[in-house]
């Protein structure tokens, strides 16, 4: 039976990726790791616990922009510093499992079109930033253990359960306190956007679990949307939105995705 280990496993991809590991016609022990990424004796000690391991998702992360921005240093060292402690207490045990890492779209600067795996990696976000970081560290590592990776550059995922300073649990609360009868300012309104349901997000990265996938790949629908049309389909009525701020747009190119997908369906 194959054994899977899981980090941010209590999170909304998190939840998906393990509903979807245990609905497979074959079973799949999943073990899930407890403790802080960031401590590296904690780390080193959830490994060992964990025992011979096939494959590692490794989905955790300090996510939340505000908090992000409040404590960069956390930041870091849980995005950045975690991951390192993660391969290397792999490293140290000795063992090769294959690894994902969840990456984000914010790793790419916007651009006016879809954006490839091969475009520059320019984050202008401190989030960004520590996924990019986090990016090269968990190549060298892995370069260096001779341990399988791919990297998934997820791009704009939502859910109904989400809470917290997202775009989706944020619209639902204004669209439940507001009077929808008057304009309806929304920051960025006019921006595209690739977005993806958590739980599509989730199976996509199970399917490139199990087969073992090996490089860089981008994780969305590959889709334009308007911030402003996702909004007014969260909407029980017609909204009149008024676009504030920038406008900028950050879509994932899917071709490579697509050729993964169409594969392992042929």
């Amino acid at each position: 039976m194959p054994r899977i280990l899981i980090t941010g496993s209590g999170g909304i991809i998190g939840g998906h990726v393990r509903q979807r590991l245990g609905s497979g016609s074959d079973p799949i022990d999943i073990v899930r790791f407890k403790g802080d990424l960031a401590n590296l004796a904690e780390t080193q000690a959830a490994l060992d616990a964990a025992g011979p391991l096939d494959s590692v998702i490794h989905l955790g992360a300090m996510v939340p922009v505000n908090a992000v921005q409040a404590d960069p240093a956390r930041a870091y060292d849980v995005n950045v510093g975690g991951t390192v402690h993660l391969l290397g207490a792999l490293a140290h045990s000795g063992q090769t499992p294959h690894v994902f890492y969840c990456s984000s779209g914010h790793v790419y600067a916007p651009q006016p079109t879809a954006i490839s795996e091969d475009a520059a990696t320019e984050p202008v976000s401190l989030y960004g930033r520590t996924k990019w970081m986090a990016e090269f560290a968990a190549k060298d590592i892995c370069a260096a253990h001779d341990i399988p990776l791919c990297i998934g550059r997820v791009f704009s995922i939502h859910d109904p359960a989400q809470t917290g300073p997202y775009l989706r649990p944020n619209i639902a609360k204004r669209l439940a306190q507001e009077n929808l009868s008057q304009p309806f300012e929304l920051p960025g309104a006019d921006s595209i956007r690739d977005f993806l349901t958590a739980e599509q997000a989730a199976r996509i990265i199970v399917r490139l679990v199990l087969a073992r996938y090996i490089g860089v790949i981008n994780i969305g629908s590959g889709q334009p949307t308007r911030i402003r049309d996702f909004v007014q389909s969260l909407a029980p009525g017609t909204l009149d939105i008024r676009h504030v701020g920038t406008q900028d747009c950050l879509l994932a190119d899917t071709t490579r995705l697509a050729a993964f997908l169409e594969g392992q369906d042929a």
